[in-house]
């Protein structure tokens, strides 16, 4: 089945990024429409088919929102408070590591020295470490996400639920019980909080890991071009 196989060739990023997120979004929406006995019928394979393919639209839907409605500053702040020389105000512990980021980033990517569009250079670094084995910080960038998504699909729950509240209210919807209805509700204002909290943790768990994956990229590249006999 070509769907199956598209499914299966989703990396570990795609899958925990938008498919779980879709999936459980789509999946409470399932029950608060109660359109069970619309797919009553309908074979296995489209039935499951069809939901992973409209969890994983939505997936990236509800990424594409949460980028919109949060837009994390760790990485440049950071960046602003090394080159300013004001490490007391920069969201993470400056250490010599992230003081030798930038010098190492002319180096690697042949910049000049008064580069600073830091979304780009983050992009770079990036695309960068993709291609070597320190890959701690792509791994947290991904848990990151995931948090992040998880976050938009709790809060836009919650106005999806408010809006089918109000056509309850005035007969255009009719919701489940009060019990399944007022859990969805509590799992989705826990779900706010939770994720919110998560993703700011991980968003400095990343940035911190940026600069150390990409310091220990630079060092590994020096050592391995060193020659016997020759001096660093």
């Amino acid at each position: 089945m070509a769907l199956e196989r598209s499914f299966r060739a989703l990396g570990f990023y795609d899958v925990i990024t938008n498919l779980v997120p879709g999936a459980l979004w789509v999946g409470a929406l399932i029950i608060l429409l109660q359109v069970d006995q619309l797919i009553q019928g309908l074979p296995n394979g489209v039935i499951v088919g069809g939901f992973l393919a409209l969890a994983y639209v939505t997936g990236h839907l509800l990424q594409a929102l949460g980028s919109w409605t949060d837009s994390p500053t760790t990485f440049g702040d950071t960046l602003a408070a090394i080159q300013n020389e004001t490490p007391a105000t920069a969201p993470i512990s400056i250490t010599h590591v992230e003081e030798s980021f930038l010098t190492l980033c002319e180096q690697r990517f042949s910049l000049p020295s008064d580069f600073d569009h830091h979304g780009k250079l983050l992009k770079m670094v990036l695309s960068y470490l993709a291609t070597t084995s320190y890959t701690r910080a792509l791994r947290f960038q991904a848990l990151y996400s995931f948090h992040r998504s998880m976050w938009a699909a709790s809060w836009s729950l919650l106005v999806v639920i408010a809006i089918f509240g109000l056509l309850s209210i005035l007969g255009h919807v009719i919701l489940p019980s009060l019990t399944v209805t007022g859990g969805i509700t509590i799992a989705a204002l826990v779900g706010v909080a939770v994720f919110w909290n998560r993703k700011n943790k991980f968003d400095k768990t990343f940035v911190n890991y940026l600069f150390i994956d990409f310091y220990n990229a630079q060092q590994s590249t020096v050592s391995e071009n060193l020659t016997p006999g020759t001096e660093a």
